[in-house]
């Protein structure tokens, strides 16, 4: 293997820190060295990517303080489970308005890993967003501490107090955080009774039955046997269908601060055995009941609906969402949601080991497989495709796309996509407009859409595997307007997930709903944001809260973030 090296002028240029980072991140090491010498890492970290003065996003994970290094413990990827990576929350854990950080850190795992004998966990690292551009890592004070092989998170407020909680989900048993107002976390998992056990790999937060309160959704993976020997390639690793899947848990919320495990009774537990890497929740009916997309591994993506009460059924063969346009149950990674076309019907976009969808929907409610016509089969067919995003990077209205690719089987890098949509679900490559780190093979795996300096500018940050994040700083300078909405419920939860928000602005309406926003391992930030092309005003929000109030305001300002909160009454 290859041992850590670094270009000139790279400490040079402000990245000491990093190279420390990752010295105390890595597990693996060469042999022991002279007394004296320090031991070096066996894979490289990513250095900073110098940006041309006309890309679009610039590499700023140095220059934002940001020196987080994923804990790769093996000298390649050995098995499944390690192939999957970790992800990232975007928060604001402490009510300034600015969205704040958190990593997760998988590290070492009896069973899974091989690192160097005596190698310790480092934890998942938490990082204060300083209103500045630049990031403070804030993980000792917070009080955190080591919660395991952790890989994905998912945060919410989940108590109604007004703070944003942290749930990490891990392989092994995962742990509920809650915001104590100061900067600080107290892990209350027993006490609230939510401690999923089992190959955790994802979590979304949902208002499954309507009573203002968020629920729990934690995904599984499978069973991973280390002792499984029936397999024959040298140069992988056995595959999904080698172990037995896991059932996901949906947890009630009791408005107590605790929860009921309601997985049988919501129908989750009787559905036909999958191997879950994701979810996401979107009201795919729009009859005011969220419902769930289970993206799954080697087996058929399911589309659970929601009855208004927590029960649940798949409904994905019926809609046309369970499998590629070739018929095949590929390995699916994350789904995105948004309307892409300006149907005023959100898309389904699935990013897989192998050919993806764009599931458009027809006026009945069922969907057709627009990967080809879009383009984005001919795009994306040579990649695995890991963490997408719809993004509109240059506010003009329209959703483009964002994939984070990745090598499932080596650790070798690959480029990540940006595909610029013409506003009707056409998609070309814009690699020329986005700039060096589009050209920068990277072993990527999760990624969140987010406004980290408020700016009105998408921003995305990118996990990568056994090497620190890139935080991309968008420089757009088409001058395009913009509004970014940040709702809080009353009668609804907290976050007013699973509103419906029409938006009329210079002669056009949008369409987007407010949901949990998790992706492959993480989630993005929670605002609902919108591109208003040339528009400085807003002519209309019409906000059809959960709770079934509808919200109307008129003549807004562009170039805001606007705090909505729901009206006590309807």
């Amino acid at each position: 293997m290859k041992t850590s090296t670094f270009p000139a002028g790279f400490v040079a240029r402000g990245c000491l820190a990093l190279v420390m980072a990752f010295a105390v991140a890595a597990c693996h090491r060469k042999a022991a060295e002279p007394a004296g010498t320090e031991a070096q890492a066996t894979f490289t970290v990513t250095p900073p990517i110098p940006a041309g003065a006309d890309d679009l996003f610039e590499d700023v994970t140095a220059k934002a303080g940001i020196t987080f290094v994923q804990q790769f413990c093996d000298e390649r990827i050995a098995n499944i489970i390690e192939s999957n990576g970790s992800g990232v929350v975007v928060l604001d854990y402490d009510n300034d308005g600015y969205m704040d950080l958190l990593f997760a850190n998988p590290g070492p795992l009896q069973g899974v890993t091989h690192e160097a004998p005596g190698t310790k966990r480092q934890p998942c690292r938490l990082y204060h967003n300083n209103h500045d551009g630049t990031f403070t890592d804030v993980t000792e004070k917070a009080g955190l501490g080591d919660v395991g092989y952790a890989v994905a998170a998912a945060a919410a407020d989940y108590d109604g107090d007004g703070w944003t909680d942290l749930y990490i989900v891990c392989v092994g048993k995962s742990h509920l955080f809650h915001n104590n107002h100061d900067g600080t976390f107290t892990d209350v998992t027993d006490r609230a009774g939510v401690g999923s056990e089992g190959t955790g790999i994802g979590a979304t937060w949902i208002d499954a039955t309507g009573d203002g309160r968020l629920d729990l959704y934690v995904a599984h993976y499978l069973s991973f046997d280390p002792n499984y020997k029936l397999y024959y390639n040298p140069t992988s690793y056995p595959g999904p269908l080698a172990y037995k899947p896991e059932h996901d848990s949906l947890y009630h919320n009791k408005g107590d601060g605790t929860f009921t495990d309601v997985s049988a009774e919501s129908g989750i537990a009787a559905l036909e055995p999958h191997r879950t890497m994701s979810v996401c929740a979107l009201d795919y009916d729009r009859d005011g009941h969220e419902d769930l997309y289970l993206s799954n591994d080697a087996t058929p993506n399911m589309l659970l609906i929601n009855d208004g009460h927590g029960h649940f059924h798949d409904e994905a063969m019926k809609r046309g969402v369970a499998f590629n346009a070739l018929g095949e149950a590929a390995g699916s990674m994350a789904a995105a949601i948004g309307d892409c076309d300006g149907s005023g019907i959100p898309a389904i976009l699935v990013s897989r080991l192998g050919y993806g969808s764009l599931y458009v929907r027809t006026p009945q409610g069922d969907c057709i497989d627009r990967m080809m016509a879009s383009g984005l089969g001919a795009l994306t067919a040579q990649y695995v495709g890991w963490g997408c995003n719809f993004i509109d990077f240059d506010n003009a209205g329209k959703l483009d796309v964002f994939i984070a690719n990745g090598d499932a089987f080596r650790m070798v890098g690959w480029q990540s996509l940006l595909l610029e949509n013409d506003g009707h679900a056409h998609f070309s490559n814009a690699v020329g407009k986005g700039g060096a780190y589009f050209r920068t093979p990277v072993r990527a795996r999760s990624s969140v859409v987010l406004d980290y300096d408020n700016d009105g500018r998408m921003d995305l940050l990118v996990g990568l595997m056994g090497d620190r994040p890139v935080l991309l700083h968008n420089r757009d300078r088409s001058g395009n307007h913009w509004i970014t909405l940040s709702l809080r419920g009353t009668r609804s939860n907290p976050a007013g997930w699973g509103s419906w928000i029409e938006l009329k602005a210079g002669g056009r309406t949008y369409v987007q709903e407010c949901r949990c926003p998790s992706g492959f391992l993480s989630q993005s930030d929670p605002r609902v944001h919108f591109g208003l092309g040339q528009a400085p005003r807003v002519d209309q929000i019409q906000i059809r809260w959960p709770s079934g109030t509808v919200q109307t305001l008129t003549d807004v300002g562009a170039d805001q973030i606007l705090r909505v909160t729901e009206p006590s009454s309807r």
